[in-house]
C-alpha cells in the first residue's frame, strides 16, 4: 500500500503485444498463418498517436519507425541488434494494417507471439524488399537466473477468457514515496519470464537480458526500484530506494547475472523504401 506522501507522476500501461522476447533468429522458419491484406502507408506528422494493436484477426501498428518493426519482426530486444540500416528507416514513420482472411481468423488467434512475429517478416520482404543475414557477436549480457533463496514468483490468476491472456500484461509507472525519491513501479498480469527478461532489457541496463531461469509457467508481481536503471558497475546517484537489481533479487527472488555471451545481430543486406498503395 503507498503511503499519503507518494504521488504517481506517470503512468505508461501497455499491453504487450509482439513484445520483448529475444528470440533466436532463423530465416527458414515460416508462419502457419498468412497475412491476407496488408496496408502499408506513410504516417501523417498532424497525427501524434501511435503504437501497436494485436487485433482478432491481424495486427495494426501507428506512427512506427520501421526500425522497430524489424526488432519486433526477427524477436530482438535492443535496436542495437539491427545494423546496416539507411537513415530514413529510423527518420520516416509508418502505418501498417494487416489482416488475415476469414477462413483463417479462428487459426489465428490460436498463435503464440513467435508466430506472429513471423507473419510479420514477408511484410518486410515485400513491401521494402528487405534481405537480411544473422551475425553472432560475443556481447556483455544480463542473466536472468533464480536466486539462492528460490523463486518468489506466483503462478498468474488471469483467466484464460481475458483478452489479454495470449500476451499478458506490463504496467510501468513512475512515483515519488514519501522520502521524495523517484520511483519506478511495474506491474505484470499473466507474464512468462521471457517477456520480463525483454522488459527488463529496456530499463536503461544496455545490455540484453536473456531468461536463464527455467520458469515455464506465467506470474503476477510488482517490481519497483529507485530511479533509472544503471549497470551494475556505475555510481548509483540515488540510494534511498533499491536499485534494479537488488529490487529483482529481493522482491522476486531472481537474480541478473553479468557475463559475456552470443548475441543475434541481424544485418540487413538490402532494404527499399515502399510504393504508394
Amino acid at each position: 500500500m503507498r503511503t499519503n506522501g507518494e504521488k504517481r507522476t506517470a503512468t505508461i500501461f501497455a499491453v504487450l503485444m509482439f513484445g520483448g522476447l529475444l528470440a533466436q533468429i532463423s530465416h527458414g522458419q515460416t508462419a502457419p498463418v498468412q497475412f491476407d491484406v496488408v496496408s502499408v502507408k506513410m504516417h501523417s506528422p498532424d497525427n501524434q498517436g501511435g503504437g501497436m494493436q494485436l487485433l482478432p484477426n491481424g495486427v495494426r501498428l501507428s506512427n512506427l519507425p520501421l526500425k522497430d518493426l524489424i526488432v519486433q519482426a526477427y524477436g530482438l530486444v535492443l535496436t542495437d541488434q539491427v545494423e546496416g540500416l539507411p537513415s530514413w528507416v529510423n527518420s520516416e514513420r509508418f502505418d501498417i494494417e494487416a489482416k488475415v482472411a476469414g477462413a483463417d481468423v479462428a487459426a489465428f488467434k490460436k498463435l503464440t507471439l513467435d508466430q506472429v512475429r513471423l507473419m510479420a517478416r514477408p511484410i518486410l520482404t515485400d513491401r521494402f524488399q528487405f534481405a537480411s543475414h544473422e551475425e553472432k557477436k560475443i556481447l556483455p549480457l544480463y542473466s536472468l537466473v533464480i536466486a539462492k533463496g528460490g523463486s518468489k514468483l506466483q503462478p498468474s490468476t488471469m483467466s484464460s477468457e481475458d483478452p489479454n491472456a495470449r500476451t499478458g500484461v506490463i504496467g510501468i509507472g513512475h512515483l515519488a514515496n514519501s522520502n521524495g525519491t523517484f520511483m519506478t513501479e511495474l506491474t505484470a498480469r499473466g507474464v512468462t519470464m521471457d517477456v520480463l527478461a525483454g522488459t527488463l532489457s529496456r530499463q536503461g541496463l544496455g545490455r540484453v537480458v536473456l531468461d536463464n531461469t527455467g520458469l515455464t509457467d506465467r506470474y503476477d508481481f510488482k517490481l519497483s526500484w529507485a530511479g533509472v536503471s544503471m549497470a551494475a558497475d556505475a555510481n548509483p546517484t540515488d540510494t534511498s530506494g533499491p536499485s534494479i537489481f537488488t529490487a529483482v533479487s529481493e522482491q522476486l527472488g531472481l537474480k541478473l547475472e553479468s557475463q559475456k555471451g552470443p548475441v543475434p545481430v541481424l544485418v540487413i543486406d538490402h532494404i527499399e523504401e515502399p510504393s504508394p498503395n
